[in-house]
């Protein structure tokens, strides 16, 4: 709805502009929703990487560990080739994006052993990661495979993509800053990004720490001896003044 709204206000203020309309209606428009943000605890994660140990796809293990500590799409997983994984400086070279930018994505010791346990012979390594039957081509669809995982596990709605929402989650949980997260993951957009932000409120209590000391000792009351009418100590504190009303 907010779309085809958003479409319409524009054909009305280019109507006014080209004489057709002399007054261009107001329409309100609807709050866009934030998005989906399901992702899996920790117990739920257990389950899921079990069930899809026992899966019949020989793959599914591997595809699944790489959408949770990279963040990537799945159709950016299935059609990654050896040509863009760089073991020497550990990252993923992406060029094939839904924002249209190439992007590179960096890799940690899980999806290392995840992909050298696809191929463990480095000379072997070419053409596509996730084979087909064949050997050449790109290996299908994991829909089956990944639903029965899914239903194996127990787990409730929950998507192949809320995987990537899985990685930003625990990325910014582990103290990963929006930026980080924007750049790992690819958004075009920090406000993307910063839908993930309330599940850290502890790099808020961080920041507000920084404040920590702004204010002692100029809010605190005095301790010294409060002055009488004539400007002389009487030995009384400042609070003990206070407190007796003097």
């Amino acid at each position: 709805m907010h779309n085809e709204l958003a479409v319409l206000k524009h054909m009305l203020r280019r109507g006014r502009r080209l004489g057709y309309l002399d007054v261009v209606p107001d329409i309100d428009m609807p709050t866009v929703p934030t998005g989906r943000t399901r992702y899996l605890d920790a117990d739920e994660l257990a389950r899921l990487l079990a069930a899809c140990g026992e899966s019949r796809n020989r793959y599914l293990p591997a595809i699944v560990v790489i959408a949770i500590h990279t963040g990537m799409r799945k159709g950016e997983i299935l059609g990654l080739t050896w040509e863009r994984v760089n073991v020497s400086t550990s990252t993923i070279a992406l060029y094939k994006t839904k924002s249209g930018k190439p992007r590179g994505v960096p890799i940690n010791g899980e999806v290392y052993d995840a992909l050298v346990g696809i191929e463990p012979v480095a000379a072997r390594r070419r053409g596509y990661v996730f084979k087909g039957v064949r050997g050449k081509e790109q290996w299908g669809q994991i829909r089956t495979a990944w639903e029965n995982a899914v239903e194996r596990a127990g787990i409730k709605d929950f998507r192949f993509h809320d995987l990537r929402h899985t990685a930003a989650s625990y990325l910014v949980m582990r103290g990963a800053s929006p930026v980080d997260v924007k750049d790992i993951l690819g958004h075009s957009d920090i406000k993307t990004t910063m839908k993930y932000a309330h599940l850290s409120p502890s790099h808020l209590r961080a920041a507000v720490g920084r404040l920590e000391g702004l204010t002692s000792g100029a809010t605190r009351p005095s301790t010294a001896a409060a002055p009488d009418a004539d400007g002389h100590t009487n030995g009384h504190t400042a609070v003990e003044s206070l407190a007796s009303g003097s």
